[in-house]
């Protein structure tokens, strides 16, 4: 069993890879999970942050350390906090190919820059 959900998107942030454990942390098969938007794991409120950083991403990749406990929205409706590691992906040229999210279910990174709704346990 993966410990690690390992998602990549990419220069759109279309879901292109899916690992056993993004299955089994967030409850979607990868079979319905490449393909599509990153929106089905990006909770609502989010998703604005999300793609204005997404995009600035992708028209300047940089490596910088952004590991941090990141909510994440779970086939069942849920917005669950995991530790996690976003890089973008670049070519050997510095133009951008993608990103990759990295998973874990345990642990803190002691970072919190999203707040999650008050109703979430």
């Amino acid at each position: 069993m993966d410990a690690h959900a390992v998602v990549i998107v990419d220069t759109e942030g279309v879901i292109t890879s899916w690992n056993e454990g993004a299955v089994r942390l967030f409850g979607h098969a990868a079979s319905a999970a490449v393909g599509q938007p990153v929106d089905l794991i990006v909770p609502e409120h989010l998703r604005d942050a999300h793609w204005a950083g997404f995009h600035r991403a992708m028209a300047s990749p940089e490596i910088k350390d952004m590991a941090a406990d990141l909510p994440v929205l779970c086939s069942d409706g849920i917005i669950r906090e995991f530790t996690g590691r976003l890089l973008a992906l670049s070519d050997g040229l510095g133009t951008a190919i993608g990103a990759i999210a990295i998973y874990h279910a345990e642990g803190s990174t002691g970072v919190r820059p999203f707040s999650l709704p008050s109703s979430v346990p």
